[in-house]
């Protein structure tokens, strides 16, 4: 046998070794690989694609807690700081005005204060139903809706009011959430017959 021969026979050897050991040393425990297949050579997508991994013990508390929380605050006003809260319909409608810096800041300015509706801006800005037809008949030329009921017209009036003063422009279909002890003290000053509220909306 020539040199040559050996010399592609030992060629031939080494590289099968290596495929077999490449084959074995696979993470992805895939029998059908081309090593086993070598008919198969075609690109096949998604086969190792990664599987989706458990959530953490650190992020299932997180998840826990969040869900605790929001639990806590649909059944009960521990969360009220002020003392005028009430229980609200969802989790995202329960805060306090002290847990909303916009609106805290503004009666932290006075001493004595303890609550958004205390603050003697309150009131004048956002239930005299005269400074609120003046902004409406402002909202409504600028954006050409028309709200026919007039306890309405008021309550979501009063929600804008207290929103410019607090954030001053927010733009357009831009929401915050206002506090609870603010929305019942409107909503009880304007209140609507069917008892019904639409309640805060994303859009």
């Amino acid at each position: 046998m020539s040199e040559s021969v050996v010399s592609a026979n030992s060629d031939c050897s080494l590289e099968e070794e290596l495929l077999e050991l490449s084959c074995g040393s696979s993470s992805f425990d895939e029998d059908s690989l081309l090593c086993n297949n070598t008919e198969n050579v075609g690109v096949e997508p998604f086969r190792f694609e990664p599987y989706v991994s458990e959530p953490s013990d650190e992020e299932e508390s997180t998840t826990n807690d969040a869900g605790l929380e929001e639990a806590n605050r649909l059944h009960t006003i521990d969360w009220c700081k002020c003392g005028n809260c009430s229980v609200m319909p969802t989790a995202q409608e329960s805060v306090c005005c002290h847990e909303v810096e916009n609106i805290k800041s503004i009666f932290e300015e006075d001493q004595g204060i303890t609550c958004i509706t205390s603050h003697p801006g309150f009131a004048p800005a956002c239930l005299n139903k005269y400074v609120l037809q003046i902004a409406y008949y402002q909202y409504k030329q600028q954006y050409g809706e028309n709200i026919e009921d007039s306890s309405e017209k008021y309550r979501y009036t009063a929600y804008r009011q207290l929103a410019r003063w607090a954030w001053g422009y927010l733009g357009k279909k831009i929401r915050v959430v206002l506090p609870s002890c603010a929305v019942n003290c409107i909503r009880n000053t304007f209140p609507t017959n069917s008892e019904n509220y639409t309640g805060f909306k994303q859009q």
